[in-house]
């Protein structure tokens, strides 16, 4: 997957737009601010921070081939990695300002341990981001579970939301805001048809080879019959956490509820 992701799973220009207009407001101006970029992968949402924001950029990662491929891309002097894992974040106490958690909760094995690192790492009135697809919202994926229903079993399996405000709650966070947002995935249905057949996706990856090339057969017969490029849409899910300081009342905001 590590030879793939890159290009299986990189932000359309609307969709890195959109993002950073919903990471902005979470990132200090008055300092420069660190922005830890968890489970960075080959570090796609690292380059677009160190690009956008006067921040310096750590990507934390535990595949040593994804980090290869992030070194391998785009460079910048606010920008840098390092091995590691979320139940052990290498970095001092209270020296990050913003926690970038994208798709990769679901893949941490100590879910518990991770936020007490999170808590341990973060300044005083920082942020924990966690963007990503959880068991109990799954109708944000319309196009991919069309062509591959045995992925959204696998995706019924992944934390859910009230799952993870719990794990959060129980260690000091307070879930301030939770925003569904909506971003162009791909430009057509033969953009989509590349991307899926490189198999960059942790769901489609879990599903059989049967599975995986019929829904991929059809997609393809489907993007050559495309006469109008159709712009497939997805719509991701953002928690944000903030620590919950002196016993103070929760203040929680969550989309659709």
């Amino acid at each position: 997957m590590s030879a793939n992701y890159r290009h299986g799973r990189t932000l359309s220009t609307q969709a890195a737009g959109i993002w950073l207009e919903n990471v902005a407001p979470f990132v200090p101006t008055a300092q420069r601010a660190r922005i830890l970029d968890l489970g960075c992968g080959t570090g796609r949402f690292s380059i677009l921070f160190a690009e956008r924001f006067d921040a310096h950029i750590l990507g934390i990662e535990p595949s040593r081939r994804m980090l290869a491929a992030a070194r391998s891309g785009a460079q910048a002097a606010n920008l840098s990695y390092a091995v590691g894992a979320a139940e052990r974040i290498p970095v001092m106490d209270e020296s990050c300002d913003v926690a970038w958690l994208s798709h990769v909760w679901h893949h941490v094995r100590d879910r518990e341990a991770c936020v007490e690192e999170l808590r341990r790492v973060l300044r005083h009135g920082g942020y924990v981001l966690v963007r990503g697809t959880f068991g109990d919202r799954l109708d944000g994926f319309p196009t991919m579970f069309s062509y591959w229903p045995a992925a959204r079993d696998i995706c019924v399996q992944l934390p859910t939301i009230a799952e993870t405000v719990l794990t959060f709650a129980a260690r000091g966070f307070v879930l301030r805001e939770h925003r569904r947002v909506r971003q162009i995935t791909c430009d057509s249905l033969q953009e989509l048809a590349r991307r899926t057949k490189l198999r960059a996706d942790s769901a489609l990856a879990l599903i059989s080879e049967a599975e995986f090339q019929q829904g991929q057969r059809a997609l393809e017969e489907a993007a050559l019959a495309e006469r109008v490029p159709s712009p497939v849409a997805e719509t991701i899910e953002m928690l944000v956490f903030t620590p919950l300081e002196g016993g103070g009342e929760r203040s929680i905001s969550v989309a659709g509820e």
